[in-house]
C-alpha cells in the first residue's frame, strides 16, 4: 500500500512540475520579458556528521564531517583524539553505487595515521601525518539516509616515524602492548543533516 500511495504521490508531483515547465515556456506578449527563475536543483548535494572510530574520525575517537556536492563524490573532514594528541584527516572518497542501501567506496585521505605513546615516558611520544588509501562500506538505515560506515585502510607512514617506532619496539626498557598495524579499521554513524 505504501508504494502505491508514494506511486501516485510521485505521479502527481512530476505531472505538476511538467506542466509547470509547460506553462513557463509558453510564448509572452511582444514586447514583455519573460521572468527567469534561478535554478531549485540541488545536483544531489548531501550532508553528514557524526561520531566514530578510526583514521576518517581523525584519531582514535572523533567527528567526521562529509559533503557530497555531486552523487558519486565525498569530500570529508574528519578530528578526533590521537591518544598523543588531537588529530585530523582531509580526504575523498568515490561513491560506487550511492542509490542502494549497501556502497563500497574506495577513498584517498591526509592526515593523522599512527600514533606511538608511552606511558611515563613522553619523549618516545609520535604522530605519523600522511596519507592512506582504504575503502568504505556505506550502509544506509531507515528513511532519513542516515548511515553506518566500516572502513579499512593501509596507512602510508614517514620514514622518520618508523624510524621511531622501530627504536621504541628494540628498547628492552620498554614493554610494548599493542603493536603498530600495516592495516587500520574505523566505524562510525552518520546522521544526514
Amino acid at each position: 500500500m505504501k508504494k502505491f500511495v508514494f506511486a501516485i504521490a510521485l505521479s502527481f508531483l512530476t505531472g505538476s512540475l511538467a506542466m509547470g515547465q509547460e506553462q513557463a515556456a509558453a510564448p509572452q506578449p511582444s514586447g514583455q520579458e519573460q521572468p527567469t527563475a534561478p535554478p531549485t536543483s540541488t545536483g544531489g548535494q548531501q550532508v553528514y556528521l557524526g561520531p566514530g572510530l578510526g583514521l576518517d574520525y581523525g584519531g582514535f575517537i572523533g567527528v567526521k564531517l562529509e559533503y557530497l556536492p555531486v552523487k558519486y563524490v565525498g569530500i570529508f573532514g574528519g578530528v578526533g583524539y590521537t591518544l598523543v594528541s588531537a588529530g585530523y584527516n582531509v580526504g575523498a572518497t568515490v561513491k560506487t553505487t550511492p542509490d542502494k542501501k549497501v556502497s563500497f567506496n574506495p577513498m584517498v585521505m591526509y592526515g593523522y595515521n599512527g600514533a606511538i605513546k608511552v606511558a611515563g615516558a613522553s619523549q618516545y611520544d609520535a604522530i605519523s601525518y600522511g596519507v592512506t588509501v582504504g575503502a568504505n562500506l556505506d550502509i544506509k538505515l531507515g528513511s532519513r539516509g542516515n548511515k553506518l560506515s566500516f572502513a579499512l585502510f593501509v596507512p602510508i607512514r614517514s620514514r622518520s616515524f618508523m624510524d621511531k617506532y622501530d627504536a621504541v619496539k628494540n628498547n628492552s626498557s620498554i614493554d610494548m602492548k599493542t603493536p603498530l598495524l600495516p592495516v587500520a579499521i574505523g566505524a562510525g554513524f552518520n546522521f544526514k543533516l
